[in-house]
């Protein structure tokens, strides 16, 4: 959400945010361009708030219950590539035993809410319907 991202120095957003995902974004066809425009992006973001106080109180009025596109399309045009990469960030299972693996690998014991397992994969779905529509704009 972009009233999560003003909250992150740009060092660390790209130390902790960005730099582990040079090599799955290169992967998935951005170049270095599209990387670097993320990073510049953000820093655009951080100014706007700070020195721009209609976006300061749009992003203020955000907090966890705001939906994703409403969160971005409050900012308008702007930020699309930064957008494009916080969207992408939805993850989708194929199915729950891809998930149980997940659990096995992390040394986790599956607790007695494992059947919410197949709704996260639902919720993955969505995210990754909801892509499509982030990429047109």
């Amino acid at each position: 959400m972009p009233s999560d991202l003003v909250r992150v120095q740009p060092v660390v957003f790209f130390r902790d945010v960005l730099q582990p995902c040079n090599v799955h974004l290169i992967k998935a066809n951005w170049d270095e361009d599209a990387i670097y425009e993320i990073e510049q992006q953000h820093r655009d973001l951080i100014k706007e708030y700070k020195y721009e106080p209609p976006v300061k109180t749009i992003l203020d009025q955000h907090d966890h219950k705001t939906k994703f596109n409403d969160a971005w399309e409050a900012l308008g045009i702007q930020f699309v590539t930064l957008r494009m990469f916080c969207g992408s960030f939805a993850t989708l299972f194929p199915n729950s035993t891809s998930v149980e693996s997940n659990f096995s690998v992390l040394k986790w014991e599956k607790d007695p809410y494992r059947d919410n397992l197949l709704d996260l994969s639902l919720e993955g779905v969505f995210q990754s319907k909801q892509f499509e529509a982030l990429a047109i704009i």
